[in-house]
């Protein structure tokens, strides 16, 4: 299993179909974003991976500065998670956009997947990588 950590906020795709979401500072931002993450992903990778891969991801979001002490060590403890934008969906297809031709070939070697939202006193993004059949990983 290969694990590594993007010390960022997540960040969903940018949906080039919708006119006035895909601008030139959107694209901008979220180019840089999947550059910083292929530069995370190959200090990892010494190759793409080959066969079916399984992946887990760990999205991390602030939480509002504007919240009691109360709300907020209930958010840290996942008893409150975020239901907020963006999407779950779209902040995974920006990691799998980010991650072709480095963990694996095509992101249609994904067969497995596991993700989560929380709250964190530091927003990140946890990702975890292996090929399915590894010994210590089989997925069921």
């Amino acid at each position: 299993m290969i694990t590594f950590v993007i010390n960022e906020p997540p960040m969903g795709a940018v949906r080039m179909t919708q006119r006035g979401k895909w601008t030139k500072k959107n694209a901008q931002r979220y180019l840089a974003y999947k550059q910083m993450i292929g530069l995370i992903a190959r200090k990892q990778f010494s190759e793409p991976l080959e066969g079916p891969v399984a992946v887990e991801i760990g999205f991390r979001y602030p939480y509002p500065k504007s919240w009691t002490k109360k709300r907020l060590r209930e958010a840290l403890e996942s008893q409150e998670l975020p239901t907020i934008k963006p999407d779950i969906d779209n902040c995974v297809k920006g990691i799998f956009d980010a991650l072709n031709k480095i963990a694996w070939k095509d992101d249609s070697q994904v067969v497995a997947l596991v993700t989560r939202k929380y709250y964190s006193d530091h927003p990140e993004i946890e990702v975890k990588v292996w090929q399915i059949g590894e010994e210590t990983q089989e997925i069921i």
